[in-house]
């Protein structure tokens, strides 16, 4: 099956909830909350207004923090939860494999030590990693202590039930309520929503986006030609409406998944896509098209958009009201918007 670029984006956008119709449509996938206050623009763009505080904002997926229903939690415990060395692997970096049975271990102590009601990452770190074996406590030379490996312990916060607290800039977990269950493997659901909601894909995109997980359970996949290069599928592209004419998206929402040649130019990828400090997406009619930020003075939220001069018509009408949905989700009616050139 031969497609384009914009059919796959338009069907993207659409699955997404991006035309205002569906404004939860991306949380099975989960919604990257880093730094705060990006999940709830994701879901802003999309139009949800009533705010974030219901969903559950947790370290997941590659041990980012995430919001995500609190009903998909149990299955995506299951699905991250390591169950062979190689997948273990894969949450310790450089450091050597310690026995999966540690990772329960771990989990074990986050919930015996906790540390008062809420607890910052250094916190509840240095409260439980003096009782781990040091298998799961190399030694680490940026702190100059033996501490509990980072991402193992992010993914044991997810495995026992600890979620974040939803605003300010460093982590705070909340004391968890109670150990979830243990589950048995069964769907790849991550997986197959990954296809269902990004469309046709490279098996190296999904394995970025997961990060460390059932890798091995693909759903089942056809190939495709999408600009006459092979990609992957799980089910019919459908025709959609065109995308919105403007949007302004962080470079971690889930519209961006995928093959990034199909939604930038590789010029325009550079300068969004950065290894620190990555500036906001300007997207026009699908495709980022240039970047933008963002600054608060007094009780306006300030965008500076690259190219705004050049911003006509229908995308510049669109580009203003995100900017209002935006400063709405961040401030309420205390703040306006202001568009400038960038």
């Amino acid at each position: 099956m031969d497609l384009t670029g914009a059919r796959v984006l338009a069907h993207r956008a659409a699955v997404q909830g991006l035309h205002g119709d569906d404004p939860d449509a991306v949380l099975p996938l989960g919604v990257v909350d880093s730094p705060p206050g990006t999940g709830a623009a994701a879901l802003g763009v999309r139009g949800r207004r009533e705010g974030t505080e219901d969903l559950a904002r947790v370290l997941s997926l590659r041990g980012a923090p995430h919001l995500h229903r609190r009903a998909d939690l149990p299955a995506l415990r299951r699905q991250l939860r390591p169950r062979t060395p190689r997948q273990l692997a894969a949450w310790c970096g450089a450091h050597p494999v310690p026995d999966l049975a540690h990772v329960d271990l771990v989990v074990d102590l986050l919930h015996r030590e906790f540390p008062g009601e809420t607890a910052t990452k250094g916190e509840l770190s240095a409260a439980i990693s003096p009782l781990l074996p040091d298998a799961v406590t190399p030694y680490c030379p940026t702190c100059d202590a033996h501490h509990v490996i980072e991402n193992v312990f992010r993914l044991a916060t997810l495995l026992a039930g600890i979620e974040l607290e939803h605003r300010g800039p460093k982590l705070v977990f909340r004391r968890p309520t109670a150990r979830p269950e243990v589950e048995e493997p069964g769907e790849p659901t991550l997986l197959l929503d990954y296809a269902r909601l990004v469309g046709p894909f490279a098996k190296v995109d999904a394995e970025k986006w997961l990060g460390a997980g059932p890798q091995d359970a693909w759903p089942d996949l056809r190939p495709v030609r999408v600009e006459g290069k092979r990609l992957l599928a799980h089910e019919d592209v459908a025709e959609a409406p065109d995308p919105p004419a403007g949007l302004l998206l962080f470079p971690r929402d889930p519209y961006l998944l995928g093959p990034r040649h199909l939604v930038a130019d590789p010029d325009v990828a550079k300068r969004v896509w950065r290894p620190v400090g990555s500036p906001g997406a300007l997207v026009l009619h699908g495709r980022v098209t240039g970047a933008w930020r963002h600054e608060f003075r007094g009780r306006t939220v300030t965008f500076q958009v690259t190219g705004w001069s050049k911003v006509k018509g229908e995308a510049r009408r669109a580009i203003r009201h995100q900017a209002d949905v935006l400063a709405g989700v961040w401030g309420g009616a205390v703040l306006g918007a202001d568009v400038v050139e960038w």
